[in-house]
């Protein structure tokens, strides 16, 4: 299937065939004849109109939309570049000033020869820095930076560019006196549209505001002046003194812009390597220190070679300035020359325009001599190289220097010939600091100087958050959770933790709401900064068979099976080629599975760069890619292959199958849940509810999330407590169970509105709307919703001290109750298992009826049934009512401390923070009975407290009248119990099994009235 634009596809899985072909362009009429002909996607390119004609394609007009389309097939099989695809662009329109008096003073004639010397000296200028000319507007000049050419300081060049366009503008002379021109500058996100019939790859055009953008700014330019938009100010700031103009109105444009004046470039500081440091600079502390060694070396009289590596972005440009900074501050003399992609074919590049840092016997000559031979060049080649090495060892006027070469990875063959030379002999006196992307020239390997090595690699996670905390600075307090987010979107490399804070701090900066609730997950905080978007992007333009395969690998996800990409690839191409120069180009890496049938993954290498590569492709493209992948993840798992449903829903989603992904998502939480992962039970949930409101079809969305929120209540109450869900939510949960007028549908939402009451302890009302379920449950002939309401009105008879009819409804639960039957039926109600609950009902009971050997055993098999249901919240209820609460009825402390301290272990393992506090209530009664009574009365306090806070009411009343026995029970502790009086009326408000006790309490208390 071509899920890479327009080009031709392959047999294979997941791709298309000449029927869904024809059918994509409304031609599928035709697919019964072209079957029978044989035509496949090899014959497909080498049809002609004749042959058209003999399938039976008798309208001209389809004739030619199958033509043109096999056209742009054909032109789509060469280069990935063809493909229309988001990019951040930096676009300069240059505008020749006064060209209509111009042209009425000149004629037509001349005036055009003006106009032909205007263009060639703007598209001079521009492309010495590696723009591109896309169009001339009669008086203007439209060039972008980043395509079709890969730079990745993309607005920098750009107004460098300006700045020599108008020097190349302002010496043309003519009959009209000297030319001038006025430049405008921004940076955007846009559109190029490289596909189009006829069109060359790499050719394309850009659309959107951006490219408007640049024309208007000009306008507000002078004559010989340029004037950039806000975004391209902030990529350039560091290199470029700029005036503010303010907020400036734009013809087309609502709101005001802002827009700078570029006044000239800053002063070419040799110690100020790459831009100074927006965030205090982190660790490196052992790199450093072997710069500083090799510097000693070379203080003591020898000479020396630091070789400084990494990927990009690992800082290797921050590190040695911050080394250099120091130098420079003593007053040694450090020289820095930068290499440059747009440099790669200039002799001598980062040596040119230098003459401030080079000695006057190694400054380049203006040109070669008129008249000069091969042998000539040749030897004023090497004169030229001998100088070069001889200046830069030499020019530190016999002092101890350094000579920093950045970027040696685009050295031009003449200026790797200067470096080879200066390696050829001892240096006394020069450091000399080479900064470069792996792999690693040769060159190094027979250095006649002492080598020094170091290979910068990711930094810790820890460095990681400071660094980024550091960028946002005062942004930063209080925003942990989005630290942590931008700390794993970094993957440890500098660059990206700088400006991702820098980025963030200054959206916090510019609206405190902005990312203040930013989610936890780096794949859901969609933020790129800029200066990123152009240096990811210029590195992925310069891969040739790999990017399709980049553009695929990041649409899956940061790690993909390879025999899925395999199954993919449309190519152009063969695969492993493909798969191999990304690899080598450092952009992802393989990673071999073993045994139990693992598979081969390619991983991106980083997070950002995943996301820049997918940011590239359009949406429509995206869309057609998912489904590909959703085909082919389909067809793996009927190969037997696990798909995870998390995996599919995300895909399915974003190919926009809605209600497929709807239901996936709702897979996944049902999935998660029977992990007793209820957190992220109740975000997937979540998911697949937001998607809804994109659903057309109206019954089917109610069906759905009456279904998905009658599964989520219950996640809710496990992650967060029982009034977790909200009122909003079982009111919803009621209203679509009326509305579907579904028996089992509204009885499991009844269900849930019982524990609503109950969580709030209005046990007598939760108990009347149990009875009004009778016969309801009577009509159902399953028997499931009778032993469901079993279970209701065991409980509830139980909480009010009526143990005969408990009793009775438990049993009859426990008597008809099979696993293989109603196991699953009966997992859909309630937030616990029900048969486990039944026993912890059970279990209470016989601690206030039965001996201390049928409760204590009572208590086990709660637990065993808690224990084999393998449901973490089950068995936090377990330990807390059919454990602890009964061992704390029959005083068995022991037990209950075994108990108590294996509920709050489970609790803290899984961060349930609602059985954490009830942990904090039984230990307070705990230490009660351990004689510590304000111990005890402080943590009893602080856990019900914090309880009621949240809505939470059941049980307090009863676990307060098991600390005021057992405080009531010690003279030490007795001034801790809390009041009787208020207790009793707690009581008396649904928890009556305790109500004698209480009663009994204060008669001992207050033996008469008088007394009273």
């Amino acid at each position: 299937m071509s899920i890479e634009g327009e080009r031709l596809p392959q047999e294979g899985p997941a791709r298309w065939t000449i029927e869904t072909w024809l059918a994509e362009i409304g031609l599928a009429v035709y697919s019964d004849n072209f079957a029978r002909a044989d035509i496949d996607f090899e014959v497909l390119p080498h049809l002609t109109e004749d042959d058209l004609k003999e399938l039976g394609v008798a309208s001209l007009g389809h004739r030619r939309k199958i033509l043109a389309r096999v056209a742009a097939l054909r032109a789509g099989t060469g280069s990935d570049a063809a493909l229309a695809e988001r990019r951040y662009l930096t676009v300069l329109f240059c505008d020749l000033v006064g060209s209509t008096a111009l042209a009425e003073r000149l004629g037509a004639e001349r005036f055009h020869e003006t106009i032909g010397r205007f263009y060639r000296a703007v598209e001079a200028a521009t492309r010495r820095f590696g723009g591109y000319v896309a169009q001339y507007h009669g008086d203007g000049v439209l060039v972008y930076f980043g395509y079709a050419n890969p730079i990745e300081d993309a607005a920098g060049r750009a107004v460098d560019a300006g700045l020599a366009a108008l020097e190349g503008v302002a010496r043309l002379r003519g009959q009209a006196g000297p030319l001038a021109a006025r430049i405008g500058i921004a940076s955007g996100l846009v559109v190029i549209d490289g596909h189009r019939p006829g069109v060359p790859a790499g050719t394309g055009r850009a659309f959107g505001a951006t490219v408007n953008l640049a024309a208007r700014v000009q306008a507000a330019a002078e004559p010989g002046g340029i004037v950039i938009a806000e975004a391209t100010g902030a990529l350039v700031r560091d290199g470029f003194r700029l005036r503010p103009l303010g907020p400036q109105p734009l013809k087309g444009i609502e709101a005001p812009v802002p827009l700078f004046a570029v006044t000239g470039r800053l002063a070419a500081d040799t110690a100020a390597a790459a831009r100074p440091g927006r965030a205090r600079f982190v660790n490196r502390t052992a790199e450093r220190a072997a710069l500083a060694s090799a510097w000693e070396r070379v203080r003591d009289g020898a000479g020396g070679l630091v070789l400084v590596t990494g990927e990009a972005g690992m800082g290797k440009s921050r590190l040695v300035h911050e080394f250099t900074e120091g130098l420079v501050a003593e007053g040694t003399t450090v020289r820095r020359f930068a290499c440059a992609p747009h440099g790669q074919d200039t002799p001598f590049h980062p040596f040119s325009g230098r003459g401030d840092a080079l000695p006057e016997a190694a400054r380049l000559p203006a040109g070669e001599p008129a008249g000069a031979t091969p042998n000539d060049r040749r030897r004023q080649r090497a004169r030229r190289i001998g100088a070069l090495a001889a200046g830069l060892a030499d020019g530190g006027a016999g002092a101890p220097h350094v000579v920093w070469l950045e970027d040696m990875h685009w050295a031009d063959p003449s200026t790797a010939a200067v470096v080879a030379e200066l390696l050829s002999r001892p240096r006394p006196g020069l450091l000399l600091i080479v900064t470069s992307r792996p792999p690693l020239d040769p060159l190094w390997n027979d250095a006649r100087l002492p080598v020094q090595r170091i290979a910068l690699t990711a930094l810790s996670p820890d460095h990681t958050r400071d660094l980024i905390r550091n960028a946002m600075g005062m942004a930063s307090q209080g925003q942990e959770a989005l630290v942590t987010a931008l700390t794993r979107r970094a993957d440890g490399v500098p660059i990206f933790a700088e400006e991702l804070g820098c980025e963030m701090r200054d959206r916090l900066v510019a609206s405190p709401d902005a990312a203040g609730n930013a989610p936890a997950s780096p794949d859901r905080l969609e933020v790129i900064p800029a200066s990123l978007h152009q240096s990811l992007q210029a590195r992925i333009d310069r891969l040739r068979a790999g990017r399709p395969l980049l553009r695929l690998a990041a649409s899956y996800g940061r790690a993909s099976p390879v025999s899925m990409l395999r199954d993919l690839w449309p190519g152009p191409g063969a695969f492993d080629s493909a798969l191999a120069e990304l690899v080598e180009a450092g952009f992802g890496q393989l990673r071999h599975g073993s045994g139990d049938g693992r598979e081969d993954r390619l991983v991106i290498r980083h997070q950002m760069v995943r996301e820049c590569a997918y940011d590239m492709i359009l949406l429509r493209d995206r869309r057609r890619i998912h489904d590909a992948i959703v085909k082919v993840l389909k067809a793996r798992s009927k190969r037997g292959i696990e798909v995870p449903a998390t995996v599919m829903a995300d895909h399915l989603e974003r190919a926009e199958r809605l209600v497929e992904a709807a239901e996936t998502w709702a897979e996944a939480g049902r999935n998660a849940a029977a992990q007793s992962a209820d957190a992220e039970a109740v975000a997937l949930y979540r998911r697949a509810l937001a998607l809804l409101p994109a659903i057309p079809d109206a019954d089917w969305c109610d069906r759905f999330e009456a279904d998905t929120l009658l599964a989520m209540v219950p996640a809710l109450i496990g992650a967060e407590g029982y009034r977790a869900s909200g009122p909003e939510v079982m009111d919803r949960v009621v209203e679509l169970s009326e509305r579907l007028d579904d028996p089992q549908r509204f009885f499991n939402a009844m269900f849930l509105q019982w524990l609503d009451l109950v969580a709030r302890g209005d046990i007598d009302t939760a108990h009347d709307m149990s009875l009004g379920l009778e016969r309801m449950a009577a009509e159902d002939g399953s028997g499931v919703l009778q032993m469901v309401l079993d279970r209701l009105l065991g409980s509830t008879y139980m909480f009010r001290g009526e143990f005969a009819p408990a009793r009775h409804h438990l049993d009859r639960f426990l008597a008809r109750y099979r696993p293989e039957d109603h196991a699953a039926p009966l997992r859909s109600f309630g937030a616990t298992e029900n048969y486990t609950t039944v026993l912890c009902c059970v279990s209470a009971i016989e601690a206030f009826e039965a001996s201390d050997s049928t409760a204590t055993e009572a208590i086990g098999r709660a637990l065993a049934a808690a224990e084999a249901n393998r449901h973490v919240h089950t068995l936090c209820h377990t330990l807390t009512f059919g454990a602890a609460l009964p061992a704390a009825i029959r005083a068995d402390w022991d037990g209950f401390a075994t108990h108590r301290a294996r509920l709050a272990t489970l609790a803290e393992d899984h961060g349930l923070g609602f059985w954490r506090l009830v942990a904090t209530v039984l230990d307070g009664i705990g230490l009660i009975a351990e004689g510590r009574g304000a111990d005890g009365a402080e943590s009893f306090r602080t856990g019900s407290e914090a309880l009621e806070g949240h809505g939470f009411s059941f049980m307090l009343p009863t676990f307060r009248m098991l600390f005021a026995r057992t405080a009531l029970a010690r003279p030490e502790t007795a001034g801790f119990a809390p009041d009787l009086a208020r207790l009793e009326a707690e009581l008396e408000r649904g928890e009556r099994w305790l109500l004698e006790d209480c009663r009994r309490l204060r008669a001992e208390l207050c033996p008469s009235p008088a007394a009273e």
